[in-house]
């Protein structure tokens, strides 16, 4: 008798990271190690040929060889090797595109992802209720073990994936849809996530204009438009989203220290887009840019941040460029938009529309973030990657 592992085994596996982010890091990271043991064991790997169909095969594996070569000219090498262990994760959209996908199991996958976050949500009201003795992650109400800024993110992929959801009936019925979103959309304004709640004010009228249509279009277009109003009005909301504006407005790239959030973040990008043009050919290294900004600090070429280790551009495309140069930016580009192209195509379906909101998320997102070196966002742009884009129907 052959031994044959359970595919529910290996797409449960598949999955479970995004389960976990939100309650545990350390768990999201065991169930991927287990699942590559998993994947090793189901003997899909054999079905290697499937993955040259797969548009953006060929810019990510040229972008992780490019990644683990730029240590070779870098002086950091402790940051660099995280910088290729999170580019590494792309690994997974290669084992993904190997495994037999069937619609239940893209169901499963979205059930854990959305289950992940119920759990959250209600461990932090618990939490925050001091019902339960442990504290929120940085002591920040409403946001349970997850950080507030990954959380604010994930909450609006799952608000994206419910408006879908609601007119399809896909995943779960319409009261249960609407009764997430509720609840989903209360965290939001509760936790003050500035990013996800700009996202969320961005892309929910684009959803509702490119799902419904006829008269359906205009009404959930007012409904949409009517709780970005809503949103936009709340006290805390614009607490925060006023916070943000006012640090724009009052940056000087010539003041002697900055301590603000966005101020932090724009001399980053300052300094990552002087890194690139000193070195746009190779850039500086893999890890190397911490480096490369200490050294623009210590001329006095940009302001100091004390006590603030900068390690990355605060922006996924300004980071690539500043330590691959142009051929790193080149490559990195070119996988998100094949994979992106592979989405579109197939957004009418529950798999696509997955996978156009969070890609969606990563491009703008990647304008404020270094979501390409995140740990949750580099696993998870990863397992996107792998989820059956190129099908129409499934077996």
């Amino acid at each position: 008798m052959t031994f044959r592992l359970p595919d529910s085994a290996v797409f449960t596996f598949y999955a479970l990271p995004l389960f976990f982010f939100p309650l545990s890091t350390a768990g999201a990271g065991i169930s991927a190690g287990l699942f590559l043991l998993i994947y090793a064991a189901s003997g899909y790997w054999r079905r290697w040929r499937e993955i040259a169909q797969r548009s953006w095969a060929l810019p990510l594996a040229l972008l992780i060889v490019l990644t683990l070569l730029g240590l070779l000219w870098t002086e950091n090498m402790h940051f660099g090797l995280k910088v290729s262990e999170a580019t590494s994760y792309g690994v997974l959209g290669f084992m993904g595109a190997t495994l037999p996908w069937q619609e239940r199991w893209v169901r499963l996958l979205i059930r854990l992802f959305l289950g992940g976050l119920i759990i959250n949500l209600v461990l932090a009201a618990l939490m925050t209720w001091h019902i339960l003795p442990w504290a929120n992650a940085d002591h920040i109400a409403y946001t349970g073990f997850a950080d507030h800024i990954w959380l604010s993110l994930a909450l609006a992929h799952a608000l994206l994936w419910l408006l879908w959801d609601i007119r399809n009936g896909w995943n779960f019925g319409r009261w249960t849809n609407g009764a997430l979103a509720l609840l989903f959309f209360a965290q939001m304004l509760l936790t003050p996530g500035r990013s996800g709640q700009l996202l969320f004010i961005l892309f929910m009228p684009i959803a509702a204009w490119v799902l419904y249509h006829g008269r359906w279009r205009y009404w959930a277009l007012g409904a949409i438009s009517l709780t970005v109003i809503v949103l936009a009005f709340m006290p805390a909301v614009q607490t925060h989203l006023a916070v943000g504006v006012r640090e724009l407005l009052e940056f000087s790239i010539h003041q002697q220290e900055v301590e603000t959030s966005w101020g932090i973040r724009l001399v980053a990008m300052i300094g990552g887009i002087m890194i690139f043009l000193q070195h746009p050919l190779f850039g500086v290294g893999t890890g190397d840019f911490y480096n490369a900004i200490l050294a623009l600090q210590a001329h006095h070429e940009i302001p100091a941040t004390p006590g603030f280790i900068m390690n990355s551009a605060a922006n996924s495309f300004i980071s690539e460029m500043a330590v691959l140069g142009l051929p790193g930016l080149y490559l990195f580009l070119w996988f998100l938009w094949r994979l992106t192209t592979e989405a579109w195509r197939c957004r009418n379906t529950a798999v696509g529309w997955f996978a156009i909101t969070y890609i969606a998320i990563f491009w703008v997102g990647g304008a404020f973030d270094s979501l390409s070196w995140g740990y949750g966002d580099a696993i998870t742009i990863g397992l996107i990657a792998g989820l059956p884009l190129l099908r129409k129907s499934f077996t």
